[in-house]
């Protein structure tokens, strides 16, 4: 079944993947909007998960344009990338799929070029493993 999305093991824990997310992302010129940490706020209730980080980022410049053409993107805009604690060594990074999101808003390839997460997770993920 094809959910839609992506997941690969990073040799990093939540936290070093995050962060190094977070820098790819400016390295590629995107804007990190915030970084939602789910197991602070499930701690923060009195419930307990494993870390789970979700961070959220993009370009205006790049998903402004596809936005003016399908406005129903933005619900898929910024990208995000999720990032948990699976008891293993390291973390899984999941994200969605560009190729899912060309399908569902009938994009063209080089429309989904910069929506695709799996150059900016490979960069994170490759690094020092």
């Amino acid at each position: 079944m094809n959910d839609g999305l992506v997941t690969k093991r990073s040799p990093h824990d939540v936290g070093e993947t995050i962060s190094a997310l977070r820098t790819a992302a400016e390295r590629m010129g995107a804007v990190v909007a915030t970084v939602v940490d789910h197991a602070a706020a499930a701690r923060k209730a009195g419930l307990d998960m494993p870390e789970t980080q979700v961070i959220i980022f993009g370009n205006p410049q790049v998903g402004t344009p596809l936005m003016q053409v399908n406005p129903e993107l933005a619900i898929d805009l910024p990208i995000r990338v999720m990032v948990r604690d699976d008891g293993q060594p390291g973390s899984l990074v999941t994200w969605q799929d560009s190729a899912y999101l060309a399908q569902r808003y009938g994009l063209g390839e080089d429309q989904t070029k910069p929506l695709n997460a799996q150059r900016l997770v490979q960069s994170v993920t490759e690094a020092g493993s």
